[in-house]
């Protein structure tokens, strides 16, 4: 009710409300409808005219009003619907919490409509010492006979009896994307600030290769003497367990939790000393802390970033923002206290840092852009 629930705390809520329908069902007459909002004000009179009794009678008065919720129809809520061309972009503001973020009010401040979006983006490093930057006029690299972009434009010349000792990272910093195309034909969309260590040539009994940050995998089925040769995905929180599927991930370094949101085929999943099984529109989180929960998704807002879309579906200011600095390659920083905020809708990732804002300035958060050197800062504003 008031916010400020840690990461490890919402996956036990999330655990707790796929107990049983009845936890869910109660859970919704809470945050359905205007209960959340009326209870809000109750918190904050109670805990000011009861003491220590506030709490007890909070309670009761919430279970109250629960039980009689199905029989007083269809209410109002207090969402508000705010359309900006062909995006629809909702809001919820809560009012009971708050977070704050000093950001120094240092640089020069420029016209947001300077950041441009994200482009092809790459450096190749293979562990015998090249390192490539990758040309930004083409979207992938590709092994087949010899290394080269996708489209066939030769890369670079790798002695073939040299192939199976080099291995390959693919560095996508921020502001970049990239495709890989791995030996066994499995393909990875990485996104911005992200990860890939893989073997230019996979073993032909098994395929492994390290992920960091956000990749969305189509991995190609493999047979060896009529066994599965399986493919592995090794990740911070979770080591991913496939033989043909495709699936996203998000292991970024400085989130909390690591997300495997599944979209066609099948998955395992370790994560400590436990293991799910995924099916189609499935989805593992696992943080730090050792927790593990899994639960039905619609997966489109978490793979929309492979077509260049951002969809977003209650997703959190402080979250959306940081999708924003990773495709815009600039640092976000909040100037004001900013209740916490809640999003649906689309925004074209083509769009330039201006045009992606407008959307969400639609919702009465205001942004300023100062740059200092090569560091250009967002600074959000509480209206």
């Amino acid at each position: 009710m008031d916010g400020e629930l840690t990461p490890e705390e919402r996956i036990v809520l999330e655990q707790w409300r796929g107990e049983t329908p009845e936890n869910e069902a109660f859970f919704k007459s809470l945050t359905e409808g205007d209960e959340i909002f009326e209870d809000g004000l109750s918190w904050i009179q109670l805990e000011q005219e009861e003491g220590e009794d506030w709490l007890r009678k909070l309670k009761e008065r919430t279970l109250k009003r629960a039980s009689t919720a199905a029989n007083t129809g269809n209410r109002s809520r207090r969402l508000y619907f705010i359309y900006f061309a062909a995006a629809a972009v909702l809001l919820i503001a809560g009012f009971f919490s708050y977070f704050r973020l000093s950001a120094p009010v240092v640089g020069e401040e420029v016209s947001l409509s300077s950041i441009q979006a994200g482009t092809n983006k790459a450096k190749l490093v293979l562990s015998d010492g090249k390192e490539i930057n990758l040309r930004s006029d083409k979207d992938g690299i590709i092994l087949d006979n010899q290394l080269s972009y996708a489209d066939g434009t030769p890369l670079l010349v790798i002695d073939k009896n040299r192939i199976s000792h080099i291995k390959a990272t693919i560095h996508v910093p921020k502001g970049g994307k990239y495709k890989v195309t791995l030996s066994d034909g499995s393909k990875v969309w990485l996104n911005a600030q992200s990860t890939l260590v893989y073997p230019l040539q996979f073993d032909s009994r098994h395929r492994k290769v390290t992920l960091e940050g956000e990749a969305y995998f189509e991995v190609a089925p493999v047979t060896d003497d009529d066994q599965v040769v399986p493919f592995e995905v090794i990740c911070r929180n979770q080591k991913i367990l496939v033989t043909g599927t495709a699936f996203n991930v998000s292991a970024y370094a400085d989130d909390i939790r690591t997300v495997t949101t599944l979209v066609e085929g099948s998955v395992s999943i370790e994560s400590g000393h436990q293991k799910v099984h995924l099916v189609p529109n499935q989805q593992v989180i696992s943080s730090t802390a050792g927790n593990i929960i899994k639960k039905e998704v619609d997966v489109q807002p978490f793979v929309a970033w492979k077509d260049n879309k951002f969809l977003f579906y209650e997703t959190e200011l402080r979250d959306l923002m940081k999708s924003i600095s990773r495709w815009y390659a600039i640092d976000v920083s909040y100037q004001d206290q900013i209740s916490p905020t809640y999003f649906y809708g689309e925004i074209d990732r083509d769009k330039n840092l201006a045009e992606a804002l407008r959307i969400i300035e639609k919702s009465g958060v205001k942004f300023t852009l100062r740059k200092s050197g090569k560091t250009s800062n967002l600074i959000i504003i509480k209206e």
